[in-house]
């Protein structure tokens, strides 16, 4: 019998075979589909992580659907091997709903491909294409559930708001903002700059807007601007939703 010391190796040991056959498994999906630049792009993640990934870094839940739905592989297949790769093929995130074991009704949510910023900002002039998707119940929490017209999803690219949001996450936004919430994070355009920024209102009435990651300093927009960025008119500033739900690593 292992003595109790031995436990926490014999432990660490087999989750590494596990990221080691799941690194044998993305190879193989990548071959198959292209170059390594190209399974990248198409994506929607940087072409240094999916380096990182073939290389043994392990994988988020969300990267692993998306490049599962680039590949043509089941999610199952590629995280653990339980089936054939061929079996199942990708619809959304339905394979998701395998791989944590959630059951159930499923709602559709739009997803637009376009990027959010946590960092220096994405290109606002991005024209998006839309697609609907669909997530468990079980999954979503009730501010996204009650409200299903007036939500989204998007991606985060940058590492800006760390370790709440990481790069890659898919966010849920709810676009029917008419007030903001003090400590929530939103979705914000400024000229041709896509954030997703933490607002804190202040006693004057200004909103500071931080970066969850120190690494960031905040920045300052007075009352006038915020009352411009929530009923906006056609302005430069804007705020797009407040984020209420994020996929990202198990």
């Amino acid at each position: 019998m292992p003595k109790k010391s031995e436990l926490p190796n014999l432990s660490e040991r087999a989750s590494n075979r596990q990221i080691e056959s799941t690194v044998i498994r993305l190879r193989e999906a990548v071959k198959k589909t292209g170059t390594q630049k190209d399974v990248a792009a198409r994506a929607g993640i940087p072409a240094s992580s999916l380096t990182d990934y073939l290389s043994g870094t392990e994988l988020k839940l969300s990267v692993a659907a998306k490049l599962a739905d680039v590949c043509g592989v089941s999610l199952g297949w590629l995280v653990s091997g339980g089936e054939d790769a061929t079996t199942a093929a990708y619809d959304g995130l339905t394979d998701i709903d395998t791989a944590l074991g959630l059951g159930g009704e499923a709602v559709e949510i739009r997803n637009y491909d376009v990027y959010l910023s946590a960092g220096g900002g994405a290109d606002g002039n991005q024209t998006p294409t839309s697609e609907l998707i669909t997530f468990p119940k079980k999954m979503l929490p009730p501010s996204v559930l009650s409200n299903l017209k007036d939500v989204v999803t998007v991606t985060v690219r940058g590492d800006s708001m760390q370790p709440i949001i990481e790069e890659g996450d898919r966010i849920i936004l709810r676009t029917d903002v008419d007030s903001i919430r003090s400590g929530s994070i939103y979705a914000i355009r400024i000229d041709n700059s896509l954030l997703v920024k933490r607002l804190h209102l202040k006693t004057n009435g200004n909103v500071e807007v931080v970066s969850d990651n120190p690494a960031y300093s905040p920045e300052e927009l007075d009352a006038a601007q915020i009352r411009q960025m929530i009923s906006d008119g056609g302005s430069p500033t804007k705020i797009i939703g407040r984020v209420v739900w994020r996929m990202g690593e198990m």
